[in-house]
């Protein structure tokens, strides 16, 4: 007994103990030894006593819309779970040992002794039981949406594949089509012509058509002062030669990427009588090149979106993979298009080499999706945004940056917790870099820091590349924060 008290004693839970209460527990509770992936409670065996570490490490987890998750594991001694006459019996987790442990079993009648007599005990597990539930429902909002979203993405990934894979099958399709057509109008227009007069019209047609299929593949965007003047020398060049509506056609020619310095050498290949004509056909051949281009990347772009959706969420995958990082933040970029187009560019540095690491993939994307969601608002939403990863022993790096305004000094110490917010009132949660910190250093023992000045904010995150062992790293329920504050220093 002495042995356990003095054991007791050493916990910031037991420490404030007197003498005559630490026999007390001590002579009512019993110490339990659990081996590797013993349960001391389960979810469908709600406990019946309050449990507390003494040696070892144990991992808490709880089903989430069919899922077993890990809430957490911690091997501080002291950290406690189980049964509390004023916890909310709904929450139902299962305590399982992570390696050899020993842990004090504090049946419902001494706990309630305890806190009847007062025992100092009472502000720790009020302490505990509010970070504890409001980390649990947090992070049970977080599952439950990446699970809905994987769902959906299910969903989608069903509905759209079909159609979008038969709508680029109909444009291949189509494509081929309007070749045939070209052959059948090479065909009439050279009816009535001598053999020779019919073969060099048709070689050169084919071989002009051809040509204008290149062009319009590997056309290159024009900013809109060249591209304006590019349509008003085109338009002359057509109004001169008497092609009708020229400036629709010159628009047309030049998104085909061709310009009047091609369209002379027509001039060279065919008849005087015939220029009209071919050039007319040129300009259909050219909007339907185009047009077939814009239905196969729409549809192509269909599939890629489905596909991010299901790699952002991780579906279908376990809790821990070998992760491409590179992967997760092209993915979450993807998901984060529609805020990106305003006015962001984006300047990646990505080290080639990076390893994969062990982590929770969607866990991650979650991270970065604040992070970057975060640097868009701070540039309101006209800027650089800058990616660089690079490996660093037997981490690797991940940082985000921005020039935007910049997070004041005197609260950039504040701005990982809970509820703090920089946005005006209404536009933010304050959530955001809370859920981050938790995601980069409480599940993945990872570690992210901020450096900002006006113009450049950059927040780094470094995670390992293996985890310290094969079990999920978060920690049980707000329970190390209160270890923590009683390892300060008064």
């Amino acid at each position: 007994m002495e042995e356990l008290i003095e054991e007791l004693r050493a916990t910031f839970l037991f420490e404030p103990f007197s003498e005559e209460q630490l026999y007390w527990l001590a002579a009512h509770a019993t110490v339990e030894s659990l081996e590797p992936g013993v349960y001391a409670f389960t979810e469908i065996q709600p406990p019946d006593a309050l449990w507390v570490l003494l040696a070892g490490e144990w991992r808490l987890s709880r089903t989430v819309a069919g899922r077993q998750v890990a809430v957490g594991t911690s091997s501080t001694p002291g950290v406690w779970a189980g049964w509390l006459p004023v916890f909310d019996q709904r929450i139902s987790l299962g305590v399982q040992a992570t390696r050899p442990s020993r842990m004090l079993r504090i049946p419902k009648a001494a706990v309630q002794h305890m806190l009847v007599r007062g025992y100092p005990i009472a502000s720790h597990l009020i302490t505990g039981i509010y970070d504890g539930v409001q980390t649990l429902m947090m992070q049970t909002r977080q599952q439950d949406k990446m699970i809905a979203l994987g769902k959906l993405s299910a969903g989608l990934a069903h509905e759209l594949n079909n159609p979008a894979a038969a709508a680029r099958s109909a444009a291949s399709e189509l494509r081929r089509v309007l070749s045939d057509g070209q052959e059948a109008a090479l065909l009439l227009a050279t009816a009535g012509r001598s053999p020779d007069q019919a073969a060099a019209l048709t070689d050169g047609l084919k071989g002009l058509l051809h040509h204008v299929a290149i062009r319009v593949a590997v056309a290159e965007q024009l900013d809109p002062l060249e591209r304006s003047d590019r349509e008003d020398s085109m338009a002359a060049w057509l109004d001169e030669r008497g092609v009708p509506e020229s400036y629709d056609a010159a628009a047309t020619l030049v998104d085909a990427g061709l310009d009047v310095a091609w369209l002379e050498t027509v001039v060279q290949r065919v008849p005087p009588e015939a220029l009209q004509a071919v050039l007319r056909t040129i300009t259909v051949t050219a909007a339907a090149g185009a047009l077939v281009d814009q239905v196969e990347r729409s549809t192509t772009r269909v599939s890629e979106l489905v596909d991010a959706i299901k790699s952002y969420t991780y579906l279908d995958q376990a809790p821990l993979q070998d992760v491409d990082v590179h992967e997760g933040l092209e993915d979450t970029l993807t998901m984060l298009g529609h805020r990106l187009r305003a006015g962001i560019t984006i300047r990646r540095d990505f080290d080639p080499s990076l390893p994969r690491i062990c982590a929770s993939g969607s866990d991650l994307n979650q991270a970065w999706t604040h992070l970057i969601d975060n640097a868009v608002d701070a540039m309101d939403s006209t800027g650089r945004l800058r990616l660089l990863t690079r490996h660093s022993g037997d981490d690797v790096v991940i940082e985000i940056g921005d020039d935007g305004h910049g997070i004041p000094p005197d609260i950039q110490s504040r701005v990982f917790e809970p509820f703090f917010t920089t946005k005006e009132v209404g536009a933010g949660s304050g959530l955001g870099l809370d859920i981050v910190y938790r995601i980069v250093v409480t599940q993945h023992y990872g570690d992210i820091t901020l450096r900002s000045t006006p113009g450049d904010t950059i927040f780094t995150v470094r995670l390992p590349i293996e985890r310290p062992d094969d079990t999920s790293q978060t920690v049980t329920l707000g329970m190390r924060a209160e270890a923590e504050r009683e390892a300060e220093p008064a």
